[in-house]
């Protein structure tokens, strides 16, 4: 009984973190599909040799950023409400961050934007190369 409550329990936590990619969206054949708030920001500028970042700020409302990326690696991008955006497998990079020990996606979204999210969510950055500045978005600050 408790191996089925347990079953049960990790199959509702898995659909609730789904998404709302449509009622005609199914699971089948993605090879990462994710969907996360941003409750908190922080902008940081490229001074010469590191970065000088603000404080940190509330978002209100949160902002949200969705990633879906099919069985053939082509990828769909949500930022903020704009989007979609889309991206053939070439367009975008898939890499693993040392500094951060996890994965992450980077998209161009349209030369002067891009727009970096980390595989388990813990931040995003949507960077604008016209004025050199990052911001920052995490769901936690701590």
């Amino acid at each position: 009984m408790k191996r089925l409550l347990t079953c049960l329990w990790t199959l509702t936590a898995v659909l609730v973190g789904c998404g709302d990619w449509g009622s005609d969206a199914s699971d089948h054949g993605y090879q990462a599909r994710l969907d996360f708030p941003y409750f908190y920001g922080q902008d940081c500028s490229w001074m010469g040799n590191d970065y000088l970042c603000g404080d940190v700020y509330s978002l209100s409302p949160s902002l949200k950023v969705s990633v879906k990326v099919d069985w053939n690696g082509n990828a769909t991008v949500y930022y903020d409400g704009t989007g979609p955006y889309y991206f053939m497998q070439k367009e975008y990079d898939y890499a693993y961050d040392r500094h951060y020990d996890e994965y992450y996606y980077q998209f161009d979204l349209d030369g002067n934007y891009s727009l970096t999210v980390y595989d388990s969510g813990a931040e995003a950055i949507y960077a604008d190369a016209f004025t050199g500045v990052e911001h920052h978005y995490f769901y936690d600050w701590w």
